[in-house]
């Protein structure tokens, strides 16, 4: 017998069982990224390939990964399109979520609607959403006037096309669609997800690994923030000392936000928080947070 066994070691139990058990399922929700058709990512392709070594593979993307497909307003809704992942996936008795990106609210939002469906979710990482986030994009896009530095075209405007967009004017982006439309259509879409960030859970049902990005290299955030004109002037950061304070301050925040969820989560041990370097992002992170998962089943 088994010394590890015989010890009754909870990894050798499950390293000793797992060739008679059914592979688990994975259902990776890809970031809609608006520029390109709906495809694994190159660099993301060699993980998907590990992760099938433990699990079934299955990757989502939203309608609205794409303007070629054609989307309404009503598809970017939270309720729609976990109502959509659902109803692709509910062949599967019960599969673990792997959320990318932009994909992390309705990750998060889909596994507290059907928490019955969902073994775990694994955010990565999960961006910073919340109202005041939503305030500022507004103070960024219409006071400092970013949407016109980054929409050339005259004809559009912040208020009707990005604030107050409706359907009809939203239809008509993708009647040819060039640069300046393809802009604002993926603008609206991360402009939703800060509107309605009221609707993200805060509170978990099933265990939550939540990949925290904080804003920590010089490097990257003094050429993101301070060497690219339009977005200091947009952010209004006049030095590379800005550029590092308004980091920091962003930064402050954030953990401010993961201490909430900490407490709203004490009841249970739902909320695991992983912390990101912004730049330093390795997807390996996720085949082994597969790992803790299966194992720890």
């Amino acid at each position: 017998m088994d010394k590890y066994v015989e010890n009754k070691t909870k990894y050798s139990w499950v390293k000793n069982q797992t060739g008679g058990r059914k592979k688990m399922n994975i259902v990776v929700l890809h970031t809609p990224t608006i520029w390109n058709e709906p495809t694994v990512p190159l660099d993301l392709k060699p993980i998907i390939n590990k992760l099938k070594k433990y699990s079934n593979v299955h990757n989502y993307f939203f309608k609205f990964s794409y303007y070629g497909n054609k989307f309404n307003l009503g598809d970017i809704e939270f309720d729609n399109a976990t109502k959509d992942i659902y109803e692709k996936f509910n062949n599967l008795e019960k599969f673990v979520i792997i959320a990318l990106e932009h994909a992390v609210p309705y990750g998060l939002y889909f596994a507290d609607r059907y928490p019955k469906k969902c073994q775990a979710i694994i955010s990565y990482p999960y961006r910073f959403y919340n109202f005041t986030s939503y305030e500022r994009r507004i103070w960024k896009m219409k006071n400092n006037k970013g949407f016109e530095k980054i929409i050339k075209n005259k004809k559009y405007n912040v208020d009707d096309d990005l604030i107050n967009i409706d359907e009809k004017r939203f239809g008509k982006l993708f009647d040819n669609p060039g640069n300046d439309e393809k802009q604002i259509i993926y603008l609206v879409v991360d402009f939703y997800l800060q509107k309605r960030s009221d609707l993200i859970p805060t509170k978990f049902k099933i265990p939550t690994y939540l990949y925290t990005r904080l804003d920590l290299d010089v490097e990257s955030i003094i050429k993101f923030n301070y060497e690219r004109k339009e977005i200091a002037q947009m952010k209004q950061i006049m030095s590379e000392d800005d550029a590092l304070l308004n980091s920091m301050i962003w930064n402050y925040d954030r953990i401010k936000f993961d201490a909430r969820m900490r407490n709203e989560n004490a009841d249970n041990n739902n909320l695991h928080i992983k912390y990101l370097v912004t730049g330093w992002e390795n997807f390996q992170d996720i085949v082994e947070n597969v790992i803790i998962i299966k194992y720890s089943m």
